[in-house]
């Protein structure tokens, strides 16, 4: 008999051996010359539970008063009743006229051998033999108890076939685990219930598709390279392997955008399957994930059953959050998705001795996006708190990815000749850019299709209404496009947008400014944070 490997300590009530109505199920058999069954008594009822396994589950006791003195040797045999014994089952040889099960070893034979789900009721045969002397048949109600499993690891190729490389599972509910695992070609793979050694390992049953067996099992393998949910459900001993296909693309649909498909906001493809967004989250505000803007085929929620997982069936909206700006990451390498406050953003580094409580601030030039200007000496360097005086989930250059940020395994941000440049970082990107300018202009004009693109002297004036911020107030019609410049009648040293960070200032490789409705517009150039507000009046 197999061993099964049990991490709770389990035990047996006996509930009784006593008849009961059942006993009308069962055939009254004359005792057959030789071997007579004493206990237990046909149309006995047992009932089993983990309080202690240890204790005695099953005692089978016997005469054979023609057989003393013989030397004879007995053989115990059980098999589910109604089978008549055709595939019967030996428990125990012995010599005596007794045999005992413990209560794990009953619930063993019933659920490992006898295939008795846990929990379930069913009757089973027991008989006696000697040579050629077979005893009296006497039949039993069993209920066996269902075997708690707190921990399950998947072994195979991709761990070396190693137990203590085995990879651990989640624990959905009882019995219950998953797994998210990237498979290779040719990858095979079965299960642990420890990561110790090989004792109790599952397989898939050879005869039963998504079948798990302990005796006669074979590698679960076939899979085609990829990303792969597995689950394992040892109450039914049934498994499940899952390909998990990113979407191509990814939009956020819910209370902010009025459960409207049509209207999802679209997120950013960030990296390999990781997908990412900012949204302005109001006060009860809920949402989903949904892979296409003209439906809810396919739409993911959050697991109910794994904290920060994601999952198409069952799922709950995405909820709880107090109203703030936040980051959403969908990670589908994972299956998990975040959502992490992006309402400041600090700028630490050599230029102020690396001290956190006097970081410089960034302003938000536009919803996720974070500028400032700074003049940087030649050798400084520097990267990004969220928080004022914390070193807590701090950002820097990803050394993988030019241009992009991360908070684990970043860089600081260096390689900077001596200059004045507008740093900007784009949550909704996931980027950073950190552009030269010339310097601070004394005075700024508006050009653009308001006036033909007409750049002469007659260019209305900026005021300046403080150091380094210009503003004024411009008539402008539906998709009129415009931009800056520091002298009128000349383009040298221009200023427009970011071309990948809305409202954030730039003057190489700029983008020109657009509004898409008519009206005057008050328009503030902040050459301190290096943002742009353009707002209608």
């Amino acid at each position: 008999m197999k061993y099964i490997y049990k991490i709770v300590l389990l035990s047996l009530v006996i509930i009784g051996f006593n008849s009961c109505d059942a006993n009308e199920n069962f055939e009254i058999l004359p005792p057959q010359e030789g071997i007579t069954i004493n206990n237990p008594v046909n149309g006995s009822t047992v009932v089993l539970d983990d309080t202690n396994t240890a204790n005695p589950g099953l005692t089978v006791s016997w005469s054979a008063p023609t057989l003393v003195g013989t030397a004879a040797t007995y053989m115990v045999e059980v098999a589910l009743t109604g089978t008549d014994f055709a595939a019967p089952v030996l428990i125990g040889t012995t010599d005596a006229y007794v045999i005992n099960l413990t209560v794990e070893e009953l619930n063993t034979l019933a659920i490992d051998v006898l295939e008795i789900p846990g929990e379930t009721t069913a009757g089973i045969d027991i008989r006696i033999s000697s040579g050629e002397i077979v005893s009296n048949k006497v039949s039993v109600i069993l209920t066996p108890y269902k075997v708690e499993f707190t921990e399950l690891f998947l072994v195979g190729s991709l761990t070396n076939w190693t137990p203590a490389e085995a990879l651990p599972m989640t624990r959905l509910g009882f019995n219950e685990f998953e797994i998210t695992v990237d498979l290779p070609t040719g990858a095979e793979f079965k299960f642990l219930p420890q990561n110790t050694g090989w004792d109790g390992d599952f397989g898939k049953d050879p005869n039963n598709e998504g079948v798990i067996i302990q005796e006669g099992e074979q590698n679960i393998s076939g899979y085609t390279a990829g990303k792969y949910k597995i689950k394992v459900n040892l109450n039914t001993f049934t498994f499940t392997v899952t390909e998990v296909i990113s979407p191509n693309n990814l939009f956020l649909v819910g209370s902010l955008t009025g459960w409207d498909p049509t209207t999802s906001l679209p997120f950013f493809k960030s990296g390999e399957n990781i997908f990412t967004i900012v949204i302005d989250l109001p006060t009860g505000g809920e949402f989903k994930f949904l892979p296409t803007n003209t439906g809810w085929d396919g739409d993911w929620g959050v697991n109910p059953n794994t904290a920060g997982g994601i999952v198409q069936d069952g799922e709950d909206n995405v909820k709880g959050y107090a109203a703030g700006k936040y980051l959403v990451t969908v990670d589908y390498n994972t299956l998990t998705y975040k959502l992490t406050s992006v309402g400041s953003l600090n700028v630490v580094g050599s230029i102020n001795g690396w001290d956190n409580a006097s970081a410089l601030p960034m302003a938000e030039a536009s919803l996720g996006i974070f500028s400032i200007v700074l003049n940087l000496p030649a050798g400084a360097e520097f990267k990004f708190l969220p928080t004022l005086g914390s070193w807590d989930g701090d950002w820097g250059a990803d050394g993988s990815n030019a241009g992009r940020i991360i908070q684990d395994g970043e860089s600081n941000l260096s390689g900077y000749e001596a200059g004045k440049y507008v740093v900007a970082v784009n949550y909704n990107t996931m980027s950073y850019t950190v552009s030269k300018i010339t310097a601070v202009p004394t005075n700024l004009y508006l050009v653009g299709g308001f006036n033909g693109w007409s750049n002469t002297a007659g260019n209305p004036q900026f005021t300046q209404t403080s150091a380094g911020v210009f503003e004024i107030t411009q008539t402008l019609s539906a998709n009129d496009e415009f931009k800056f410049v520091p002298v009128a009648g000349s383009w040298d040293n221009d200023f427009g947008e970011s071309k990948v960070s809305k409202k954030v200032l730039e003057q190489n490789d700029e983008n020109n400014l657009k509004v898409t409705a008519g009206g005057s517009y008050k328009i503030t150039i902040n050459f301190n944070k290096g943002n742009i507000s353009v707002v209608l009046q």
